[in-house]
């Protein structure tokens, strides 16, 4: 009961020869179907720990590969200590797998756990399964982490399921359908490269259960609600030992994005994967992460449809491929109360906006895997992205001396192809080889109508005056990339490995800019002789040649490295050469391991990093990127180069039921590329200069998790310090950046009482230099309900306040939101039934303040009006 008293029953078990076993599984069953199942894990100790409710009869089950299973009784009158000694099997493995069904096998980098173990026939989806399992959790963005660390792919037996990335998979696969969850820890795609290439990737792999197996099931949504509101989510998946077939739709304008710029990331390979490409802020920035950005909004329809098949061509050969298209509509109002801060003075702008987007994209992806021996692996990968949009948009700025009305059609249309073929060859155990080529095409083209009802820029912008000012803009890029990357594994002996290795890459990019104002009278004003419209040329190679060293010291792992590369680019302007340059680079890194124990790392990697920027940053002619903000690339740009520090721990133990996590990171920018602006008023002008500038930021996050029996306690902190320079009219400044937060939650597992997760979220931030200083707190209190009862129906209620000060002003922000839903399935039916209502405190509009170099804005987003759904399932 919610109350009870619980006694503890710990001890330890251990082999014939007294050695402590770590992963065997404890599992006390009660006598009453009142009370719920115990289970625990042995630690590397051997350590257990079991919390059973007081004065109640147990059967406890010891159950570990290769040893026979004990079986105990005991009543828990008090707290009882008890050792167990186990005796090695004379069955085989596979027999030992078959019969005895342990609930989770914990062996070196794998957890299995067998779901119905923890399962209580309320969950729904696999997003409730996981979440009763030991160490597992899934977040409200559908991110699933085991033990603290996140999961980097999930696959259905063995199968990648769409992208690999969680969300579409915990939010559609059916509870029902589970057998096993295969957790596997330094993950790799080939086999033979595991212990050779340092992947710190986590897998999942859904093990579906046998009449899955060769089955079609899934589900079919369909709700209404008040004001046309409307939802239809069918999914459908069909399973066999050679094909797998996964469909799911999803139709309503409820305000429930189908699509993320969190999915739209997974889909560019994670960011880890982002973090080794050059200009991969750059997709933050692209008219398509534009549109996908918005996460508040008064309207939004969504059509998403996704297909994925994984076909077993022949033994030796294996087929992935999926689609994914999404047509979305999405209406946005935003307004802003800004402050502009120069040496002498602040401006103050009031600014309203509104925009009608249209967005239709689709990521499509084929792989080919062929592996015709235990020691080769050939794969082909092709993915192509499309997208199209169309946005309108109004916009008016009121400032004191001035006012000004801007009416914009945007229209971006964007084409990427990328391929890579990867080669991988085992010749022996000392020598493996890996050889990758990768070639990207990408176009993407955007034209964008403003009209204005006075000129902009007067000294800059040769307008001719007319009763509205309408000018055209377009902007074209078109990027060919290829990289070639050779590596060699060259086991030396067991604890030392060396891995040359070689490559290029290439990068071709055209970037063209027009600016021109149409007069009424359908003559072309042009900007040229003003300085606008580029047409730049601009091309890199990147040779390299080094090596990396791999060294183990019992349990250290000890792993330097040193590369170097060669440079060459150029840039034309108008087929003028303008830039020709060579450069060598040397960069060193280091990456070390040390493990005090089977669930505890401690980890160090250093690297010094290169990178350059895209074609638009060399492109030295005026181009118009918003109506207060003219931008001019510079010719004269170089690498970037900076280095970074990532030093991480991490502990997990069932047995203490604690879990931690700590990372720490430091970047020095020795060269960077800043942005220099003027500005006057609220108009700026900027362009990218190369500057050995100070440039450092230090960031720490960490998080404790303690679990006793059916409570779970979170506190987790984060730090950032910045040091940063900008050259703001001509002056150098110098700034200091620093946020500060800590959170606290509280979580029940409980099988049959309601379930809470409840807490708060507290951030302080700064930021100023000697002229100014800019201060904000922001306190979140939040909780989440959910409550299985009467057989068959479950209520979920969440709820969130948001606090926001200025403490430099005295402004305070608040907002509050909250959403609930009851659902209802009458066991062993297919029907299901369920009241939805979204923002259901009919929150108008969400504040919050941000702040940047010479910029304070409070920014209002007015949100959509409350949402009441009836909804209509059906299980296939």
């Amino acid at each position: 009961m919610f109350g009870a008293k619980a006694q503890t029953f710990t001890g330890t078990v251990k082999d014939s020869v007294n050695v402590p076993l770590h992963g065997a599984n404890l599992i006390a069953i009660p006598d009453s179907d009142d009370l719920n199942m115990a289970f625990s894990i042995s630690d590397e100790k051997g350590r257990y720990r079991l919390n059973l409710e007081k004065d109640s009869s147990y059967v406890i089950e010891i159950s570990y590969l290769g040893y026979q299973k004990i079986i105990d009784s005991i009543i828990a009158r008090r707290d009882v200590q008890k050792n167990y000694t186990m005796q090695a099997s004379n069955e085989s493995l596979e027999e030992v797998l078959i019969k005895k069904k342990m609930a989770v096998v914990v062996k070196e980098d794998t957890i299995i756990y067998r779901t119905d173990v923890f399962k209580t026939g309320a969950e729904r989806k696999l997003r409730e399964v996981l979440n009763k399992l030991p160490g597992v959790e899934v977040d409200r963005e559908g991110t699933i982490t085991v033990n603290g660390k996140k999961v980097d792919k999930l696959m259905v037996d063995g199968k990648t399921f769409f992208t690999g990335d969680s969300k579409l998979a915990v939010e559609n696969i059916p509870a029902d359908a589970v057998d096993e969850v295969e957790v596997l820890d330094n993950y790799s795609e080939i086999p033979f490269l595991k212990g050779l290439e340092d992947s710190d990737k986590m897998a999942m792999n859904i093990k579906l259960s046998e009449g899955k197996k060769n089955f079609a099931f899934g589900d079919i949504e369909a709700g209404g609600g008040v004001e046309d509101r409307y939802t239809i989510h069918p999914t459908l998946f069909y399973y066999s030992p050679k094909t797998s077939v996964n469909v799911i739709g999803d139709f309503n304008n409820t305000g429930q994005k189908s699509f993320s710029m969190q999915d739209y990331i997974n889909f560019e390979g994670g960011y880890l994967s982002l973090m080794d490409r050059p200009n991969a802020s750059s997709i933050y920035n692209d008219d398509f992460a534009q549109f996908l950005q918005n996460e508040d909004f008064t309207y939004n329809k969504n059509e998403f449809g996704a297909f994925n098949i994984a076909q077993q061509i022949s033994n030796n050969l294996d087929l992935n491929a999926y689609t994914i298209i999404s047509n979305n509509k999405l209406e946005t109002r935003e307004e802003y109360n800004i402050t502009y801060i120069d040496e002498d003075r602040g401006l103050d702008e009031s600014r309203e906006t509104q925009e009608n987007n249209d967005l239709f994209f689709t990521l499509n992806k084929l792989q080919l895997r062929y592996r015709p021996n235990a020691d080769e692996d050939l794969t082909y990968d092709a993915y192509v992205k499309t997208s199209s949009a169309t946005s309108d948009g109004i916009l008016n700025s009121v400032t004191p001396i001035d006012s000004t009305f801007i009416s914009t059609t945007t229209s971006p249309q964007g084409l990427d192809f990328t391929q890579n073929l990867s080669y991988s060859k085992q010749f022996s155990f000392e020598h493996t080889s890996t050889v990758n080529f990768d070639y990207k095409f990408s176009k993407n083209e955007n034209d964008k109508d403003w009209l204005f009802n006075q000129p902009i820029f007067n000294t800059i912008i040769p307008f001719v005056e007319e009763d509205s000012l309408h000018l055209f803009q377009q902007v074209n890029t078109t990027v060919n990339q290829a990289n070639l990357d050779i590596k060699h594994y060259w086991v030396l002996n067991n604890t030392n490995h060396i891995y040359p290795a070689l490559g290029v890459n290439f990068s071709d990019q055209r970037y063209s800019t027009l600016d021109e104002q149409q007069l009424d009278s359908g003559e072309i004003n042009n900007f040229n002789e003003a300085g606008f419209n580029n047409d730049v040329h601009y091309r890199l190679v990147d040779q390299y040649v080094g090596f990396q060293y791999k060294t183990m010291f019992g349990d250290l792992i000890l792993k330097p490295g040193l590369f170097y590369h060669y440079y060459l680019w150029q840039v034309t302007q108008f087929s003028e050469n303008i830039s020709n340059e060579t450069k060598p680079v040397v960069l060193p890194e280091f990456e070390s391991e040390y493990k005090l124990g089977g669930s505890e790392k401690l980890r160090l990697n250093y690297r010094m990093r290169s990178s350059f920027n895209n074609a638009s940053s060399y492109a030295n002619r005026y181009r118009l990127s918003s109506f207060n903000r003219i931008y001019r690339g510079n010719e004269d740009l170089e690498n970037q180069l900076y280095h970074t520090l990532l030093l991480s721990y991490y502990k997990f133990s069932l047995f203490k039921g604690i879990n931690y996590n700590f990372f720490f990171n430091y970047s020095n920018r020795v060269n960077s590329i800043l942005n220099t602006t003027i500005l006057e008023g609220i108009n700026q002008i900027s362009s990218p200069v190369y500057t050995d500038l100070p440039n450092e930021t230090y960031s720490f996050r960490g998080s404790f998790t303690k679990r006793i029996s059916d409570y779970r306690f979170t506190v987790d902190a984060n730090a950032s310090l910045a040091n940063t320079s900008r050259i703001i009219n001509e002056n150098t400044i110098d700034y200091d950046s620093e946020n500060y937060g800590y959170g606290l939650r509280a979580r029940t597992t409980f099988k049959k009482l309601p379930n809470l997760d409840i807490g708060y979220d507290h951030d302080f931030s700064a930021f100023g230099s000697d002229t100014f200083q800019n201060r904000f707190v922001k306190f979140t209190p939040f909780a989440r309900l959910e409550y299985d009862f009467w057989d068959g129906f479950i209520l979920k209620a969440d709820y969130e306040y948001n606090y926001y000060k200025n403490q430099e002003t005295n402004q305070v922000n608040r907002f509050q939101v909250g959403n609930a839903s009851l659902f209802y399935n009458k066991m062993d039916s297919p029907w299901s039934f369920e009241v939805e209502a979204l923002n259901m405190l009919d929150a108008n509009f969400r504040r919050e303040n941000s702040f940047s170099e010479f910029i304070v804005t409070d920014r209002r987003v007015y949100l959509q009006p409350r949402v009441l759904l009836f909804k209509v399932a059906y299980k296939l």
